[in-house]
């Protein structure tokens, strides 16, 4: 399937969302219309199979989780976007709605069924995840539902202190996961040691990084400290809040510093 402009990617406002929907779409739009200021092109995609293309692209390892040969999606349970400029590709990032049933998010996690469909028969041999402390009492909590959000990829000339991709994406897609599947929090993991001393949680405007996952894996033995990065419901609202009533970082970080000059 193909791309679609950001705002048409939207679809109606759910249900649960009804008495949010002037500042989920008052955000929306202010999203839509920044980024056309600046002369990006902000689209959306609603299947598994065309984000993960985008990805292989730009040279992105595709997470199991937005691989439909390990873990198929149904269309509309997964939002990719993608931000184009003159050079192409800049930025991308995704989410994918799970729900859960009889099992919890840490179950999800600890059996590898949150990223294999058959974890027995895909997983490569000598995987292993173990979910303790904090992370796990958080993700033994999330019973119902939860988005999981990952392939963040931003171009190495607009990394860093350039641009604010990270978290206006990230309110991007937050806002987006709230008008299609109603109240729901946002989790996803990371190395520890990218969090360590909290700048890139406060990048990536992250409410929780919790230790401690254990995620061995024999194609990269040296990464085995995990964490769990998450977003309660009320937060993404708060987030989607703020940005509708004007209060979102810019852009460009070099327009904040001629801003407060």
């Amino acid at each position: 399937m193909s791309e679609t402009p950001f705002l048409a990617g939207a679809g109606p406002v759910h249900a649960e969302s009804e008495s949010r929907r002037s500042e989920i779409q008052e955000s929306l739009i202010r999203i839509d219309r920044d980024f056309h200021q600046r002369k990006l092109d902000l689209k959306a995609c609603d299947d598994i199979d065309t984000f993960k293309s985008r990805l292989r692209e730009v040279g992105k390892y595709v997470p199991s989780a937005f691989d439909s040969q390990f873990k198929p999606a149904r269309v509309g349970d997964c939002i990719g976007l993608t931000v184009r400029d003159d050079d192409g590709i800049a930025a991308t990032i995704g989410v994918r709605l799970y729900r859960f049933t009889v099992t919890s998010l840490a179950d999800q996690l600890e059996t590898l069924s949150l990223f294999y469909s058959n974890p027995a028969e895909q997983m490569v041999p000598g995987e292993r995840l173990s979910i303790r402390g904090e992370a796990d009492a958080y993700a033994s909590r999330i019973t119902e539902k939860v988005y999981w959000t990952g392939g963040l990829w931003v171009r190495p000339d607009l990394r860093g202190r350039k641009t604010n991709f990270p978290k206006l994406l990230g309110i991007a897609a937050g806002s987006m996961a709230h008008a299609r599947w109603g109240r729901v929090g946002m989790v996803s993991v990371s190395e520890k040691a990218m969090f360590d001393g909290g700048l890139v949680s406060k990048s990536y405007d992250i409410q929780h990084v919790l230790d401690s996952i254990v995620w061995t894996h024999p194609a990269r033995p040296e990464k085995r400290e995990w964490v769990l990065l998450a977003k309660d419901a009320d937060y993404v609202a708060r987030q989607t809040l703020m940005h509708s009533s004007g209060e979102i970082p810019l852009i460009y970080r070099d327009q904040e510093r001629r801003k407060i000059a």
